[in-house]
């Protein structure tokens, strides 16, 4: 039994080192996306505000532009979840490694 779970465990460090790489990458990914995203939300945002200012968008206009913009600034924080989830997975991993 023994053979079989050092066996195992080394076959399962090929996945932890995949896990962490992914782990990298997406908070490398993440991180320069959401300035990107904060930018183009904040200026959705703001041209939603000055169309509704100046008249030039009814209220659905302006509704439909600003649910964008939230959808927009949103997405950054459902990959840092998802990197959250891969992390935890790596960690369970981890320990299973170690023990």
């Amino acid at each position: 039994m023994a053979v079989l779970k050092w066996m195992l465990k080394l076959a399962l460090l090929p996945l932890l080192l995949l896990l962490i790489l992914a782990q990298w990458t997406g908070i490398f990914l993440t991180t320069f996306s959401s300035v990107v995203t904060n930018l183009l939300a904040g200026l959705f945002f703001f041209t939603a505000l000055a169309c509704w200012v100046m008249g030039l968008a009814d209220g659905g206009e302006v509704l439909k532009m600003l649910i964008t913009g939230f959808v927009v600034f949103t997405l950054p924080y459902i990959a840092m979840s998802l990197i959250a989830k891969i992390s935890y997975f790596g960690d369970e991993l981890r320990d299973f490694l170690q023990s």
